[in-house]
């Protein structure tokens, strides 16, 4: 056996192995965030509801003053709810590879290689996640140090939307259906069949 002979039977082996990927469509990655956000307010809102109630009970429904401490309890589930949804996320990707609302419209996010995701790809995905938070962050400090003029101000918020949405709206254009986090986390999301 030659070694030409060798590789084209490796190399046909090694695309039979490889199932077709077929990368998500805008649409379905806009419909599986749409429900993914309805999931988002669920936590929030259970959270909220959590804090309320130690309030509540605290205050004996209304007729004291509620403690100090049930106070910090309710802040303490308000300040929870961006933890929880971190950790939603990071679960989801690490366990699955999709959301809830990725699950509904049959979609799975792999690395670029084609392999699961994985512990460390999760993390990669929700950091790269974060870089949109990051970005308002920016345009929200530059609105304050730019608060004595008001258009001044208004284009930073608006510039860093701007970009998000851009970010975002580059899946709509890529051929691999990446947005800005795919890129930066090395991740696409495809269609399961």
């Amino acid at each position: 056996m030659t070694i030409s002979s060798a590789a084209s039977r490796r190399g046909a082996s090694a695309t039979r192995s490889q199932p077709r990927i077929e990368f998500a469509s805008f649409e379905s990655r806009v419909a599986a965030a749409t429900l993914d956000l309805l999931v988002l307010f669920i936590i929030g809102a259970v959270a909220v509801t959590v804090g309320s109630l130690v309030v509540l009970v605290s205050s004996d429904f209304e007729r004291t003053d509620p403690s100090n401490t049930s106070i910090y309890i309710f802040w303490g589930s308000v300040g929870g709810i961006g933890p929880a949804i971190l950790l939603y996320y990071f679960v989801s990707y690490a366990w699955k590879g999709q959301t809830i609302g990725k699950a509904v419209m049959q979609l799975m996010i792999i690395r670029s290689d084609g392999h699961h995701l994985g512990v460390l790809g999760a993390m990669a995905r929700v950091i790269a996640q974060l870089a949109y938070i990051l970005i308002v962050g920016v345009g929200v400090i530059a609105a304050f140090i730019l608060r004595d003029s008001t258009p001044q101000a208004a284009a930073a918020i608006g510039a860093s939307l701007v970009l998000v949405v851009a970010g975002m709206l580059w899946a709509a254009f890529d051929s691999r259906r990446r947005t800005l986090h795919d890129r930066i986390a090395g991740t696409v999301v495809v269609r399961l069949r």
